[in-house]
């Protein structure tokens, strides 16, 4: 999660390769290195767990790992769009993929996000649609996880899913009614986040996409550019912008991520963005 750390969150290192893979960015060397380290702690049933520091070289699964949902969802991403000719981590998707299907919960349409408890949130919701979208489009991809990805729901329950529990409108507010459930106290995250992983996973694009981004970004957009809104200064907003043609925001947080680097309000995501925007702006590392 940071550097020198003691502890490896994998949905978040995942987050972080891939952001960068997506702009622009050959990853294919540390994907395969971190995903070969990671797959001896793959249980048998599929999760992985938080993984930390034993001693100053072993590593010991140490505790359930975040969003089991999106985590089984961003490993077969990784397998199947950076690495796809590596039957390992293409056998070890298959199990995270039907470990995912056992979050599926009918009555609600949503995902849980951890085997066994209620707790189950928008914008993991809308990441998990988003990866299993790709993976059917795939020729590849649906072909090989073809028994898994026919055992999950189809992308239309997903959606209504997103209606039903969450009050989600794709033509209504920027925000859905509840970012989780159970509900939260409303808070920058996860409320003003939610609605950003919509453009990340292409469920909010064209002429509609960017009239919302623009809402976005007249709401929030100065304190986050400003680094008010949170302790980390959130490089997904970031790349969701350049996504959405406002190249002047993700410059904006991209000439700031330096100082926001040197004080410490950082983690493996933001690093992620970082590597992919300079990649993609043609930005320069500046010097120290």
């Amino acid at each position: 999660m940071f550097a020198k750390g003691d502890y490896v969150e994998p949905y978040f290192a995942l987050k972080a390769l891939l952001a960068a893979h997506r702009l622009g960015v050959d990853v294919a060397a540390p994907a395969s290195a971190f995903g070969h380290w990671l797959l001896p702690f793959q249980q048998a049933n599929g999760p992985f767990p938080r993984i930390c520091r034993s001693g100053a070289a072993d590593w010991l699964a140490c505790g359930p790992a975040d969003a089991d949902d999106s985590l089984d969802a961003l490993w077969c991403m990784l397998a199947a769009e950076v690495l796809p000719t590596d039957e390992v981590l293409a056998a070890s998707c298959v199990r995270s993929l039907e470990n995912l299907a056992t979050l599926w919960d009918p009555a609600q349409q949503t995902f849980h996000a951890m085997s066994g408890g209620s707790a189950a949130y928008f914008a993991d919701n809308v990441e998990v649609i988003g990866v299993l979208t790709q993976l059917r489009r795939s020729s590849a991809a649906s072909l090989r996880f073809a028994a898994q990805l026919a055992a999950l729901p189809a992308s239309a329950s997903m959606l209504d899913g997103l209606r039903h529990s969450y009050g989600y409108d794709p033509a209504g507010p920027l925000e859905p009614e509840r970012a989780s459930l159970p509900p939260t106290p409303y808070g920058f995250y996860p409320n003003a986040v939610a609605p950003v992983y919509l453009w990340l996973y292409g469920l909010r694009s064209g002429a509609s996409g960017e009239r919302y981004w623009r809402l976005w970004i007249e709401r929030y957009g100065a304190p986050w550019l400003a680094g008010e809104s949170d302790h980390y200064p959130w490089g997904l907003i970031a790349w969701a912008a350049y996504r959405n043609g406002d190249q002047a925001s993700a410059r904006r947080w991209l000439e700031t991520s330096a100082a926001w680097r040197a004080a410490g309000r950082w983690n493996i995501v933001e690093e992620g963005v970082r590597v992919g925007l300079r990649h993609a702006l043609g930005a320069a590392e500046p010097s120290s």
